[in-house]
């Protein structure tokens, strides 16, 4: 029971605070239920403190009000509690607001500009993207490309050329690279086809050359590119007898694009229906004409399979690279590009990179985009142990505390303290969402994601939005690499979301978890089958439209019975067919008016047909047949009926077969 309290020296009445700070009676009771400040039945009086409560209230709630006028800079990449602390609001407010919007967060979670812009604009703030701040210290590829342009080339020493083996898918690029190492991974690869990026070192005449194998089909689009974008020479390779190819085009606009010397490698010349010329033709209407046709660019007739015409084909890549004069300083810290990177259960985090300058030791400490730490191991491409590694070398290094994104820039750094602090002003989105409007009535596929790798995690991520149509809205709760965690499991949950692993595992009982909280969780080896299944659930989640389609007309020649829901008639196909389950409009016409059309007199759906008893599943032109309609409009003798099928098809549904397909 609350005690009444009487009026002292510090007490003031309650009318008199709600005129000095112009509330309503109403308001001033819920500010004070905000505050914590019971009132007892028939109080007239406040205290100081209590009046001190009510006026931080009323000045917190201005200022967050001025606070929400504002419009706040974000950085590109932002942790849950600093957004919390820019918005002044409490943790859970935020936390709240992404949970609402099918994102399990704990205030350690990083989140992209997009999905912190739509969280603020939720809770009633503008918000601008500021990326200064994120963008210092750190190392572009840009930034990389004018590093190589100011160094001293009296330090520079010749270093071996880095080749990227491109082309269309089958054409033999794994094989030509098997035959060059004398190794065969082509066995191995799930699918029949490279589904990373593989770099290796091959030895001819005393000199060195770095291989990189892309993949060659329109998944990988865009590991292709960052071949490109390594590579001091790009070998084409084409089958002769196939030639130039949809994925050929790419990979030579993207070498073209890069201003990289191209050597084209027309494979395959054994066969028996190999046309070389064929081959050259198609090469030349993409700028690419050969040098006896008086062009510029280098091809080489080769059998992979046979081993024929490598060592002309090595010799031309060296003749190449002498043109080009490619070199490196060996003496200054190490920097390169990840190739790929993977989480291993026994190694940790694993980052296969391409050394472009410098020499890398074992105990450096480095930095690769979001991901720091100390080389403790690097392996050669043979999976040999080394202690350092120069220019154009491919290599494995393990000591990373975090998995680097391919096509990171690594950086070797003075201290721990440097790689750590750099690293963190590098850290990537874990949590992402898209702006949905209340109005928005297309169904959701919410998915996360898990891979094996970053490469194979981009490919599919690019996979899947590419496959999207317009109809169907699309949410990539999470998207990381690793074995799928109970984390994974009930951010599935609270967005509806089904989990996708490709080439990874359910970690302990993670799966007895999906299993009871009804969350989907399906793995696959191979990313056609993966896409096949998104692909599914897409057309699942296009709207229907209803297509109506005149089959037929029938004229009734008998009413037997009829009721208020139901129609027993007889009638004569006119035109067309009949099926049961069509719908019917009745026409009527006017026998006093002979010139004037019919009127429609009302709709039904013929539930049974039948011809001399049995039942039909289609009658034609001059059957005569029994029909069971359901429809409350009266049918007389002599009404024609039109017959319609309505068939439902889904929106889109062709978007996104076709982007599937493509």
């Amino acid at each position: 029971m609350i005690k009444r309290r009487f009026p002292s020296k510090n007490n003031r009445k309650i009318v008199e605070v709600l005129q000095e700070l112009k509330l309503s009676e109403g308001k001033l009771m819920f500010i004070l239920k905000e505050v914590g400040v019971r009132i007892a039945e028939g109080q007239k009086n406040l205290d100081h403190s209590e009046i001190s409560r009510v006026r931080g209230y009323l000045n917190e709630q201005e200022r967050r009000a001025q606070l929400k006028g504002k419009t706040i800079d974000l950085p590109s990449i932002v942790r849950v509690q600093d957004l919390a602390i820019k918005l002044e609001l409490p943790i859970g407010n935020i936390l709240a607001t992404l949970l609402k919007n099918g994102v399990l967060a704990n205030l350690n979670d990083d989140l992209d500009y997009d999905t912190a812009a739509i969280i603020a604009q939720e809770l009633g703030y503008k918000t601008t993207e500021s990326v200064e701040e994120l963008e210092k210290d750190v190392l572009t590829a840009e930034k990389l490309s004018e590093i190589f342009k100011k160094e001293d080339p009296a330090k520079q020493k010749p270093r071996p050329p880095v080749v990227t083996i491109m082309g269309h898918v089958d054409h033999g690029k794994t094989t030509l690279l098997d035959t060059i190492r004398s190794a065969n991974v082509v066995a191995g690869e799930a699918g029949g086809i490279t589904q990373a990026i593989s770099s290796y070192q091959a030895d001819h005449k005393g000199r060195t050359v770095t291989f990189i194998d892309t993949p060659g089909h329109e998944i990988f689009d865009f590991m292709r590119q960052r071949g490109a974008s390594l590579a001091d020479i790009v070998v084409l390779v084409v089958a002769a007898d196939d030639g130039v190819r949809p994925q050929t085009k790419d990979a030579a606009a993207y070498a073209q694009k890069e201003g990289l010397p191209i050597v084209v490698a027309i494979n395959k010349v054994d066969k028996p229906d190999a046309n070389i010329e064929r081959a050259k033709k198609q090469l030349s209407e993409i700028d690419l004409q050969p040098e006896e046709w008086g062009g510029k660019t280098v091809m080489v007739e080769v059998s992979a399979l046979k081993k024929e015409g490598i060592d002309n084909l090595l010799e031309m890549i060296l003749l190449t690279a002498d043109l080009k004069h490619i070199q490196a300083d060996y003496d200054r810290p190490a920097l390169g590009t990840v190739i790929e990177s993977k989480l291993d259960k026994n190694l940790g985090p694993v980052a296969t990179v391409l050394v472009h300058t410098g020499t890398l030791f074992v105990g450096n400490d480095v930095v690769a985009g979001k991901a720091s730490g100390k080389v403790r191991i690097i392996k050669d491409f043979h999976g040999k142990h080394i202690k350092k590694a120069s220019p154009s070398m491919p290599i494995s290094i393990i000591g990373l505390k975090d998995i680097p994104q391919a096509g990171d820039i690594l950086q070797v750094v003075e201290t721990r303290g440097e790689a750590v602090f750099k690293a963190a002003a590098r850290r990537a989105p874990l949590k992402r969402m898209s702006k949905s409007d209340d109005h928005d009535e297309r169904k959701t596929l919410a998915i996360v994601l898990k891979a094996d790798s970053k490469g194979s995690l981009e490919a599919l991520e690019q996979t899947i939005v590419a496959m999207v149509p317009p109809e169907v809205r699309l949410s990539i709760l999470r998207a990381d690499v690793g074995t799928i965690s109970d984390s994974d499991v009930l951010t599935a949950r609270a967005g509806g979301a089904i989990i996708y692993g490709f080439t990874v595992n359910v970690a302990g009982m993670s799966q007895k978890l999906a299993d009871k909280e009804k969350v989907p969780v399906r793995i696959f080896n191979i990313i056609y089958q993966l896409s096949e299944d998104v692909r599914k659930e897409i057309e699942d989640r296009l709207p229907i439209d209803i297509v109506t389609e005149d089959i037929g007309r029938v004229k009734v020649l008998k009413v037997f019975f009829s009721t208020p829901k139901k129609k027993i008639i007889g009638g004569e196909v006119a035109e067309g067919i009949v099926e049961p389950m069509a719908k019917i409009i009745i026409k009527r016409k006017d026998k006093k008016k002979k010139d004037s059309a019919a009127e429609v007199i009302g709709t039904g759906v013929i539930v049974e047909l039948q011809k001399e008893k049995r039942p039909l599943q289609k009658a034609e032109i001059g059957d005569q047949v029994g029909m069971t309609i359901e429809g409350k409009d009266k049918i007389k003798e002599g009404d024609v009926l039109e017959i319609l099928r309505e068939t439902k098809v889904r929106k889109g549904n062709s978007t996104a077969a076709n982007a599937s397909a493509a």
